[in-house]
């Protein structure tokens, strides 16, 4: 099973929309990431996104891009500052290959907990964009198998 870990895309500023959605920029980076990562055969059975506006909006582009027949979800405990026990036990018990839309320092701090080291000193970016693939092995447990971003696809 794998699990990915996306940081959504660049959101507008709260005066342009107060609800910070996605910018066009945004929208055409995780375009760009999708479709690098259709390329290599990547797909999803489930897509969570948090509440927030930009994550949702991350969730559909790939969804769209990616896994059309995917459940785009809501899940509750994925928010920016979230503590991400909440949602291990959920996460160790899924079978099928998942996505989870959602911010910093959440992402970071779910792939820490996941692999039991310090996310933010491996060499992921965790720009706007940025995906990580885990992959739960049998014996060893999660583990980061690749990661990319909109920078990093935008120069292959």
């Amino acid at each position: 099973m794998k699990l990915y870990l996306m940081r959504h895309g660049e959101a507008l500023s709260p005066q342009v929309d107060p609800q910070r959605g996605l910018s066009d920029k945004g929208k055409a980076t995780i375009e760009l990431v999708a479709k690098y990562i259709k390329e290599k055969g990547v797909n999803f059975s489930h897509i969570y996104h948090s509440e927030k506006k930009r994550a949702h909006e991350t969730a559909d582009i790939m969804a769209a891009n990616i896994s059309p027949e995917a459940k785009v979800v809501l899940h509750k405990n994925i928010a920016p500052d979230d503590d991400p026990h909440l949602i291990l036990d959920e996460i160790n018990n899924w079978n099928e290959d998942t996505l989870i839309a959602s911010h910093l320092p959440f992402v970071p701090n779910l792939i820490s907990l996941l692999t039991g080291k310090e996310a933010y000193l491996t060499a992921i970016s965790f720009e706007t964009g940025t995906l990580v693939c885990l992959e739960k092995k049998p014996k060893s447990g999660w583990e980061i198998s690749w990661s990319t971003s909109p920078t990093e696809v935008a120069y292959l």
